[in-house]
């Protein structure tokens, strides 16, 4: 099977693009790809007039039998593919979905050949959308990708297939679809199309991608690669308006089904959301596919996360990065560092002061508290067992983490985070190997200080419903006229209305979570502040910059909640305190600009006066 597919890749490669020395002429458009509200002619010219061309309309590479360009093309529905792809069944039976019919573009490849039927040029691909024509994509950038159906299609090598690597009796594990690595990389042209027909048109190599859950559905996940060896290294555009990246080598394009519910938007929300976090986060936007002609629906357009991420975003060489997924699965590198830490792990007591410092300095702790607490706050019911990604340099640099796959977050409010990520027992979604590294951190005492400040700080500064909510705003607005074709071709949602009904689900999310995730994260910690019996400040005044020493009586073992506002009653600083039962004395830092500070600790408020040095 291996060698019959690195013939047919082969093959491919040799159909698109014709070696140099071959490559006599060139075939021009009058008019590029794009997305246009009119048809009109086209008319397509070869350098040497002894040369003719001949093109395709399905997606096909064209060769000595395909159609003979002769005069002007008027782009109309006549023009359109009649090879109906979207029949064949690209999933199991019972999960495959059969509209009426399709929306679809014109897509025409052309190529230069002399009298003796020799290819003596590239494949020229051009598509076009219009909406005088019914494809009307209501401003969404499009991404058409051509390819010879059966390279996509075969039984026995079709990447989008079932084919004969299904077993139905093991439908979670098998399938054509199911297949990674280059061996099952195929040759496409892909273009994208952004305001103003803005983007790149270019040969590329596909994938599936995602869990089997995504490969295996009619809307399957995908991802592509820019590769030397298909005539261009990088895909060259500024794609994502929250990023001024103009140059990836990977992409991902996320089908809008793979969301945990019928709004299809979670993941571009968590990571919008979670964007300000001292994390990595994917950019994404959402557009609409076709696939050699063909409407295919709404997806997301995102980066990748893998080493060449890394190097866009972090600076690193790419070709040395360890990335771990699902807490041991090597993405790239090798996991020897990972494993040496984390068998460590296994057997450490993080309460002790020494071995908290070294676990400290193997992992960045800033980095992994705001992972956490994002995490947490989505509650992202696929995690902490799976979507995980983590990496560090190869000289032995901090592991770092990165928010990857938010298709299941901000989806249940009610759902027990703190109860599935300390788990230590056998679930789907969570297991005592994936929990390992939060609850040896929770052993030590300045890591759940550092933690719930922060927690309060984020929750307060970026998890309101005031922030979040414009993010719902923005992408429901740019999908809602999108959203009946969508529901048409893949009966998800089943109709606007049931969309609707999902967004705003996540609307409610929104707007609990900020103040359910507070309650969860006291009653996890044992936030108790009714049980301090007396506060006591000294010295008082104190000079800028001071420490502060609070001296606080309590009933029994607890955790509280110091806030310190100032003389407008604006929230200036707060910090986490773990107490004993009796008397305790903790410290302050008193930084603040010389004025009147108010203190409050459970019921207790005290006056505090801080004085220039």
């Amino acid at each position: 099977m291996k060698i019959k597919i690195l013939i047919i890749n082969i093959i491919l490669i040799f159909c698109f693009s014709v070696p140099v020395w071959a490559q006599s002429d060139e075939v021009r458009f009058s008019s590029n790809g794009g997305v246009y509200s009119k048809a009109f002619s086209l008319t397509l010219k070869c350098q040497n007039s002894s040369h003719h061309i001949r093109y395709t309309l399905n997606g096909a590479t064209p060769d000595q039998n395909s159609l003979l360009y002769t005069n002007p093309l008027l782009l109309n529905n006549d023009l359109c593919s009649r090879s109906d792809i979207y029949k064949i069944p690209i999933s199991p039976e019972n999960e495959f979905y059969l509209p009426d019919s399709v929306v679809k573009g014109i897509v025409i490849r052309a190529a230069a050949f002399d009298d003796f039927g020799n290819r003596v040029s590239p494949v020229v691909t051009q598509s076009y959308f219009f909406k005088s024509l019914g494809c009307n994509l209501h401003k969404l950038p499009v991404i058409s990708i051509c390819a010879d159906s059966l390279s996509l299609f075969a039984h026995d090598t079709g990447i989008l297939v079932p084919g004969d690597l299904f077993d139905p009796e093991d439908i979670d594990n098998s399938g054509n679809y199911a297949q990674s690595g280059r061996d099952w990389e195929r040759l496409v042209n892909v273009e994208y199309y952004a305001e103003g027909n803005n983007g790149f048109n270019q040969l590329a190599g596909l994938r599936t991608h995602g869990g089997i859950r995504a490969r295996r559905a009619q809307q399957k996940g995908l991802k592509i690669y820019a590769r030397e060896e298909y005539g261009k290294k990088n895909f060259k555009y500024k794609i994502f308006e929250e990023s001024d990246l103009k140059k990836f080598k990977h992409l991902i394009i996320r089908p809008f089904r793979n969301a945990c519910s019928p709004a299809g938007i979670n993941d571009w929300m968590a990571n919008h959301i979670a964007a300000p976090l001292n994390m990595g986060t994917t950019a994404s936007r959402p557009v609409v596919l076709f696939l050699n002609g063909e409407y295919w629906g709404i997806y997301f357009f995102e980066e990748k996360v893998d080493e060449r991420y890394l190097e866009s975003h972090f600076e690193v060489n790419p070709d040395s990065v360890n990335i771990i997924s699902s807490w041991g699965t090597v993405e790239a590198g090798t996991s020897d560092s990972w494993f040496s830490l984390y068998y460590w792990l296994m057997t450490a007591d993080l309460s002790d002061p020494a071995q908290y410092s070294y676990f400290a300095n193997k992992i960045d702790i800033p980095n992994i508290i705001d992972y956490y607490i994002f995490e947490l706050f989505s509650a992202n019911w696929d995690w902490p067992n799976n979507n995980v990604r983590c990496w560090q340099t190869m000289d032995d640099g901090p592991w770092q983490w990165v928010f990857y796959d938010g298709d299941c977050c901000l989806d249940n409010p009610k759902y027990d985070v703190y109860m599935m990520a300390t788990f230590t027992g056998e679930y789907w979604s969570t297991s005592e190997w994936a929990t390992l590294v939060f609850r040896k951190l929770l052993e030590n005492e300045t890591f759940k200080s550092q933690y719930l400040t922060r927690l309060e700080e984020v929750n307060k500064k970026y998890f309101t419903y005031k922030r979040t909510k414009p993010y719902l705003n923005k992408i429901c607005s740019a999908l809602k006229d999108e959203i009946p074709q969508q529901a048409y071709r893949f009966n998800n949602p089943q109709n606007e209305r049931e969309w609707e009904r999902y967004c705003r689900e996540i609307d409610l999310f929104l707007l609990e979570r900020e103040n359910r995730f507070w309650i969860e994260t006291k009653e996890f910690f044992h936030l108790k502040e009714d049980e301090i019996s007396s506060v006591t400040c000294y010295p008082n005044p104190i000079r800028q910059g001071g420490n502060l020493n609070l001296q606080i009586s309590t009933d029994e073992d607890c955790s509280v909640w110091a806030s310190v506002y100032d003389m407008n009653g604006q929230y200036t600083y707060g910090q986490y305190f773990f107490l004993q039962k009796g008397d305790n004395t903790v410290q302050v830092n008193m930084d603040f600009l010389s004025g009147i500070y108010f203190i409050k600790m459970g019921s207790f408020t005290k006056k505090v006066i801080v004085i220039n040095p």
